[in-house]
């Protein structure tokens, strides 16, 4: 950790030594040299020397208003605020000063004499902009309102911020959180005088490592390089070049969006994002990487021609399946993003389906704010002030989330007690959930298929599984008595696998994307004995997988159960297109006959058998199911069933979290047919608010919306 104590200290004998060798100078020479530093962007010692020539020469006013607006500049809000009290009414010589010096006031945390100076401002200013300069004075003001109205109601108590410590936090500038897991972090500083990204980990809770600069990264010479975003498969790394003559200047500094592809433990040579991307004379940086399918979608902010105000978000997309750079001309996320001030740093949430950013033209406590809204590209809700901890009065950006969701990172300036005492460099800042609101869990039991007992001493392993197919291994445990009960994360996709001497390998992969609704994910796995057909010699035995990957908690049976059909699922198929076809060349008018039977006389004569004249359960690919009730006990004798009965096979999958049952009709191969289907359900008394249910390989993905 910094020891506050002797930085205080060590500033205190620096500036008493500053104070006495400038009160030697003229005011002059303290022109001269605050001209000269001010040129190469040093403002804080540009800021003191302007500020040393007024005290000298108080009728100069312009020494001071230069002073005020290099603090200004570097966000040192306490200074500006001391120097500009001298020239912060003299708005026709200063145009807009005296708005400024009240946002100093703002940042600074005085938000009540920050409201009494925007108030006095507007009522004395006459500028032409003046409906515009209201417009932002009012939007200032709510702030102020705003910041009230969270000091009265208290920060969330289930975010808890920490400052990281000196391992990752200096003197210079932190920012661009990437974590790449709870325990792996990856970020960017100046600390070696130009913009670099380093890497700090940490072991089972404890402090942050001492950071250092990233490994078999491709080498770049002179440029900063920064604000990074990694692919969910780690195999491409977006991140920003940026150019600036002097020491880094944050959104002053141009910047543009390159990637890098991984190839084994390197990285290739950067690529420059298309010209429509990075575009002449404008700065193009923070890519966020979000991947939908086979579609990437880059998010980035922007101050190219076509926004809304200065930086705005902006996003483009690309097909991953393409090796090459190909994106689509990118697209303004529109004003429920943007407004005519800067957004910046976007983070897009995929389990939330939740962009953060961050904004200084919306409605802020402070400078910029992290701000929050539901959609996806260009089609968002209203945005939403996150509140405190995560924002403070100072600027708050580059909010970022751990990929188990439990907690987070954010960059601030803000001062932090004795472990930051000023506002004039970004720190990263942790913050975690205190109480998660929903556990998750895999649990179920491992059987033998032939004697449907469970297994003893099995081994059973947990994978994580990308969108390409690919899998991470997570756990493994030996089970005594064939339970296992692994934990996972919401909208994951996961591969479990069990082995045993004596039996093929069995595994199944569950999505448990329906987080809202479900808690438990799991089903019975069941082994196949080698010698016993069914098995293949991979070992993918799967037993009704439509049923395994639901999210319900299944009762084991406790008697040997009936002999498999002998129904092929090709001749189901034959079965189903013949009575489609049957059904379009009969007329109406006759009732169908017991006695008209298309295939061979039957040689299972049971009610499963009966039902096989319906589709037979769809297991792969994407298909539907209408949501017809939801029932907390389902008597399939009752009267409200008997007209849907005919229509199609009836399901019941049971709802943990509520003690429900759905009850459903199945399936459907097209959204076209549930549709057709729907309006007729809905006309029935007891299933007016039926719903279809999308299903993608025997796991439910979501309610289509009707």
């Amino acid at each position: 950790m910094k020891n506050p104590t002797f930085l205080t200290i060590l500033a205190v004998i620096l500036l008493a030594f500053s104070a006495q060798a400038q009160d030697k100078l003229s005011w002059k020479k303290h022109v001269k040299l605050a001209d000269e530093l001010y040129a190469k962007a040093q403002y804080a010692d540009a800021g003191e020397h302007y500020r040393a020539a007024f005290k000298q020469k108080t009728k100069k006013k312009e020494l001071a208003y230069k002073a005020g607006n290099c603090f200004y500049t570097i966000r040192d809000y306490r200074n500006a605020v001391e120097i500009w009290k001298n020239v912060k009414d003299d708005n026709i010589t200063f145009p807009l000063i005296g708005l400024n010096y009240a946002r100093c006031l703002k940042q600074n945390g005085e938000h009540e004499a920050a409201s009494n100076e925007l108030v006095k401002f507007l009522g004395n200013y006459n500028g032409t902009d003046k409906a515009i300069v209201t417009q932002i004075v009012q939007t200032e003001l709510r702030g102020c309102e705003l910041a009230a109205q969270f000091t009265q109601k208290g920060d969330d108590p289930n975010v808890v911020m920490e400052h990281l410590s000196s391992n990752v936090n200096s003197p210079e500038t932190e920012f661009g959180p990437i974590p790449f897991s709870d325990e792996a972090l990856y970020f960017s500083s100046t600390v070696a005088k130009r913009a670099e990204i380093y890497r700090t980990i940490r072991s089972n809770g404890s402090d942050w490592g001492k950071a250092s600069p990233i490994e078999n990264f491709p080498a770049i010479d002179g440029d900063h390089f920064c604000n990074g975003s990694l692919t969910p498969d780690a195999s491409r790394f977006y991140f920003t070049i940026c150019k600036s003559e002097e020491k880094w200047g944050g959104l002053t500094t141009h910047c543009e969006i390159f990637v890098t592809r991984r190839v084994g433990k390197t990285w290739t040579s950067p690529e420059r994002l298309p010209a429509y991307i990075n575009e002449q004379n404008v700065s193009t940086t923070q890519p966020n990487v979000v991947q939908e399918g086979n579609t990437e979608i880059l998010y980035f902010a922007s101050n190219r021609n076509g926004g809304m105000g200065g930086m705005d978000i902006w996003y483009t997309t690309r097909e991953i399946s393409s090796n090459a750079n190909d994106f689509t001309l990118p697209i303004n996320a529109g004003s429920r993003i943007n407004s005519k001030g800067d957004e910046i740093t976007p983070f897009y949430d995929k389990i939330e389906g939740v962009l953060y950013f961050a904004s200084n033209g919306s409605v802020s406590i402070g400078g910029f704010d992290v701000f929050k809204t539901k959609g996806a590209k260009s089609q968002w809700g209203t945005a939403e002030n996150v509140g405190t901890p995560i924002n403070s009065p100072a600027d708050d950006f580059s909010f970022v989330k751990t990929p188990s969701g439990k907690g987070g990172f954010v960059v601030s300036n803000r001062s932090y007690g004795m472990e930051k005492v000023n506002t004039t460099d970004e720190d990263i800042f942790g913050f975690t959930y205190e109480t998660p609101v929903v556990q998750y869990a895999a649990r179920g039991e491992v059987f033998s298929k032939a004697s449907r007992e469970v297994l003893e001493d099995v081994e059973v392993a947990l994978y994580e599984m990308d969108d390409k197919g690919q899998r991470r291994f997570l756990k493994k445990i030996v089970s005594a008595n064939g339970h296992y009960d692994f934990p996972v994360e919401p909208s994951r996709k996961y591969l479990l696998e069990a082995n045993k001497d004596g039996f093929f390998m069995a595994s199944y992969e569950f999505d448990s994307n329906d987080y809202n609704d479900y808690t438990d994910f799991g089903a019975p796995l069941y082994m196949e004995p080698y010698g016993v057909g069914g098995g293949d010699e991979s070992g993918a035995v799967k037993e009704d997988m439509s049923k395994v990957a639901e999210v319900e908690k299944v009762e084991m049976p406790v008697a040997k159960p009936e002999a498999p059909k002998k129904v092929t699922p090709k001749k189901e198929e034959v079965a189903k297109k013949e009575e489609v076809a049957k059904k379009e060349t009969t007329k109406p008018e006759a009732p169908k006959k017991e006695t008209v039977k298309p295939e061979a006389p039957k040689k299972e004569a049971t009610v499963a058998a009966k039902k096989d004249a319906k589709p037979a359960p769809m297991t792969t690919g994407t298909y539907y199911k209408i949501q017809i009730i939801a029932l907390a006990k389902v008597d399939m004798g009752h009267s409200r069933f008997s007209n849907v009965k005919n229509m199609r096979r009836i399901d019941k999958e049971f709802f943990t979290d509520k003690k429900l049952y759905r009850v459903m009709l199945a399936d459907y191969a097209t959204i076209e047919e549930a549709e057709a289907d729907l309006p007729s359900i809905r006309g029935m008394k007891d299933f007016t608010d039926a719903f279809i249910v999308e299903y993608k390989d025997g796991v439910r993905v979501g309610t289509v919306k009707q």
